[in-house]
């Protein structure tokens, strides 16, 4: 990959994947350390769409818990995204070293509290991620959660049809898998997975084997009441209850992020420091 033209320097490739990969590059000009994520478009008349309104929406977004866009431009059939780099790894990387260090209460409040608090700045400007996991959650060089890729993220409207099931699958709400219209709730269902995660050290549905057996596990209105009270063991019944009422198959009766805020004191009061706390 060639970015010497346009002031940026390659210095090691950070992940892979489907749609392309990751580079942690640096300025030129000052040596700043910048990631560059670079989309290939196979074709481009219809995916060129999609990584605009990408790129539109991460352009619109200014808040401290979510990655920074910088720039962007394209150089052939590439679309280089540029963004600020977040040294400190991801969730995925904390959640797989829960055997040998599991978090601390006040560590998992501090993580939970700081993905509430972008969650909600997005959903204000009804921006509905549809992608949160572990390895979308980064860490900036202060521990702090960054929420990042939003390739698949779109505005919410009320006269939104029916969606593909778009996302990863060991993440996706029940309304999702069925192709049901998506709201805000969706996200919602994806933090509940998240936390189950960083409670436990797997996921809620992790056991399953194939997309057959995971969709009848998520699809199961009941499935998820036992796992969830399993987290007492670890961290009591606040985060196992909430939990639950988090991974509620129905999402009329599933938790809202505002309810989350103020479900217990200890989450609101830490909750609304954190808005003394922005440096933009």
């Amino acid at each position: 990959m060639n970015l010497e033209g346009n002031g940026l320097h390659v210095v090691k490739l950070l992940g892979e994947g489907t749609f392309g990969r990751v580079f942690l590059a640096e300025t030129a000009n000052d040596r700043h350390r910048v990631c560059v994520k670079q989309i290939v478009m196979r074709d481009p008349s219809t995916e060129l769409k999609m990584i605009r309104e990408e790129v539109y929406i991460i352009s619109q977004l200014k808040h401290p818990r979510i990655i920074k866009f910088l720039q962007s431009f394209v150089q052939g059939e590439v679309v280089n995204i540029i963004m600020e780099y977040a040294p400190g790894g991801t969730m995925r990387t904390i959640i797989d070293n829960h055997i040998k260090k599991p978090l601390t209460h006040n560590e998992l409040q501090a993580y939970f509290c700081d993905m509430l608090s972008g969650l909600e700045y997005l959903h204000i400007r009804h921006v509905i991620h549809r992608d949160l996991k572990p390895e979308n959650l980064l860490l900036d060089k202060n521990n702090r959660i960054k929420i990042a890729d939003f390739g698949i993220a779109l505005i919410h409207s009320s006269h939104a049809k029916k969606m593909d099931a778009l996302g990863t699958p060991y993440y996706l709400a029940p309304e999702i898998l069925r192709g049901y219209q998506c709201d805000f709730k969706a996200d919602v269902w994806s933090l509940g997975c998240i936390l189950y995660e960083m409670c436990s050290g797997l996921g809620p549905f992790s056991f399953a084997d194939t997309m057959r057996e995971l969709r009848a596990m998520v699809l199961h209105s009941n499935s998820t009441f036992y796992h969830c009270k399993k987290l007492e063991v670890y961290y009591g019944k606040m985060w196992s209850t909430l939990c639950e009422r988090m991974l509620t198959y129905d999402r009329m009766q599933r938790i809202s992020l505002p309810d989350i805020v103020k479900f217990h004191p200890s989450i609101t009061l830490y909750f609304y420091n954190l808005y003394f706390d922005y440096s933009y």
